[in-house]
């Protein structure tokens, strides 16, 4: 491997030099604030080598292929942009949940440094798959993720980090997402299996010099190609791959849940783009019939889903699979220029608002004292939420307790469901379009069904955010005391939303460049 082979693969380095200097240091020094600060410069330096990276790339026809393994492009590196700027935010959102849950009374059971380690190797795992030009580091990234969320959904198990419930609740999660996740890794192995016994090579570059033999022949790399689609489709949450998507979002620590929903998801589509443009799969109609009834199946199951959802995590839950089916939408074109645009806005769009909505819910339910874990105010929840703040009546009057909150949480909520001057339009418009130029007329009814559906779950909960609770607990409400790392977070994620609202040319020019 040259020097220059190796300067390509810079943000993958330092990702990796970060995970070994967090381990040395928690072996030796213990500090939640330390382990933080070097996640944090860890992602900054990662973060800057993407645009070194990018400005090496003018004089190598936009590419770099690193050995068969792996392939630098200007994709490659707005999606690992994308994803560390994501992992910054996930630091942010564990460092405001884990700090009050450790200290002052440290128990000798809280490892709170280890989260950091955990997400590090996700997002590793993550520009590894975004890479990824051979099916071994295709499987070494999608493994990578998985070996580091097991652990993450589990993570308030042991020690004082969480109440019993949330600790019940935790372990279920994690068991349940081992167990699907084990069986969405052998179907895709089996899928890998069949592509190689068809085509001879694991590297995409040569399985496509072999396609115009392989897709009108070959019914083994059809079959091959398809269990490898479902258990992508699996890690996306599509319907009927969607089953453990609710209970884990439920049960797993918010941090986690926003990170599942976000890295996970962006990393899988990254691969998908890459292994289709390479493979020319968009013109195989059995792959694209298959992705057109999950992407149909996925909006309106899930927007239906949600509509009967109290619990707000639930509902994001299963709202998230109904954005992945818009995405897909999007995806299926996505061999022309403005598909993958389309596909790329709207993915940046879902992940800023998903990211946006689980801080603000994650900050709201720390700052309430359900237990013993409480840190600033004791703040009592109404009869109907019982102990649970992620309940939908708990945010009956947030906006009169808290109105910064509401007015963030209420941006985050009119994003998602596609109205005006949010980002969540402009990415809403771009799937329209993109079903406009490709014909897809019953993709389009499935947007058009699942968006009026998502309208009126997101209006409810803005309803009940702006009622005054006129019941005799209204009294022992108090304002939610939010840090001040989580109010520039939120801060910060607003403004992303409403900036590539107003003007989406910024983002659009951004993306046009690769």
């Amino acid at each position: 491997m040259s020097a220059h082979e190796l300067f390509s693969i810079l943000p993958l380095l330092i990702i990796s030099a970060g995970i070994v200097l967090l381990l040395l240091q928690v072996s030796f020094w213990r500090n939640h604030i330390g382990s933080f600060i070097t996640t944090l410069v860890t992602l900054v330096f990662a973060i800057l080598s993407c645009f070194w990276v990018a400005a090496s790339l003018s004089g190598n026809a936009g590419s770099i292929q690193v050995t068969s393994l792996i392939n630098i492009d200007y994709n490659a590196l707005f999606f690992s942009l994308l994803l560390l700027l994501t992992a910054m935010v996930v630091s942010i959102m564990g460092y405001n949940y884990l700090e009050p849950r450790c200290y002052p009374k440290r128990n000798p059971d809280n490892y709170p440094e280890e989260f950091y380690i955990l997400v590090l190797l996700a997002i590793l795992g993550a520009l590894t798959l975004v890479c990824s030009s051979h099916f071994a580091t295709f499987f070494l990234g999608i493994e990578l993720i998985s070996l580091a969320l097991y652990p993450l959904l589990g993570f308030t198990v042991t020690g004082n980090l969480s109440s019993k419930k949330e600790q019940l609740d935790s372990l279920e999660s994690a068991f349940k997402y081992l167990i699907l996740s084990a069986l969405s890794t052998a179907l895709g192995l089996f899928g890998i299996a069949l592509i190689y016994a068809a085509s001879g090579a694991l590297d995409f570059d040569s399985i496509a010099i072999r396609m115009p033999d392989l897709s009108q022949t070959s019914a083994l790399f059809a079959t091959g190609t398809t269990l490898l689609i479902i258990s992508i489709a699996f890690k996306l949450s599509l319907v009927p791959f969607h089953i453990w998507t609710p209970d884990v979002f439920q049960g797993a620590p918010t941090p986690v849940t926003a990170l599942i929903a976000t890295v996970g998801k962006t990393a899988a589509i990254a691969f998908l783009l890459r292994f289709f443009n390479t493979l020319n799969l968009y013109q195989s109609p059995v792959l694209i019939d298959l992705l057109t009834i999950t992407a149909i199946a996925s909006m309106l199951i899930g927007n239906l889903l949600a509509l009967m959802q109290n619990n707000v995590k639930r509902l994001l839950a299963y709202s998230s699979i109904g954005h992945i089916g818009y995405l897909i939408v999007a995806f299926i074109i996505g061999n022309s220029a403005f598909g993958t645009e389309a596909v790329i806005y709207y993915l940046v769009a879902y992940v800023i608002t998903t990211l946006g909505s689980f801080a603000i819910v994650g900050l709201i339910a720390d700052s309430v004292e359900t237990d013993q874990l409480s840190r600033d105010k004791k703040v009592i929840s109404p009869p109907e939420a019982k102990d649970d703040p992620y309940q939908r009546e708990f945010y009956r009057g947030l906006l009169w307790r808290s109105p910064w909150l509401a007015i963030c949480l209420a941006l985050m909520l009119l994003s998602l469901a596609g109205i005006p001057l949010t980002i969540g339009f402009i990415g809403k418009f771009y799937i329209f379009s993109a079903g406009v130029e490709g014909q897809m007329w019953a993709l389009l009814a499935g947007v058009v069904i699942g968006s009026a559906l998502g309208l009126f779950y997101y209006l409810r909960l803005l309803l009940t955010m702006v009622q005054r609770d006129i019941s005799e607990n209204t009294t022992n409400f108090g304002a939610l005391q939010i840090t001040t790392s989580g109010q520039l977070l939120i801060a910060t994620l607003a403004a992303a939303l409403v900036l590539f609202g107003i003007f989406p040319q910024i983002l659009i020019n951004w993306i046009n460049t690769i």
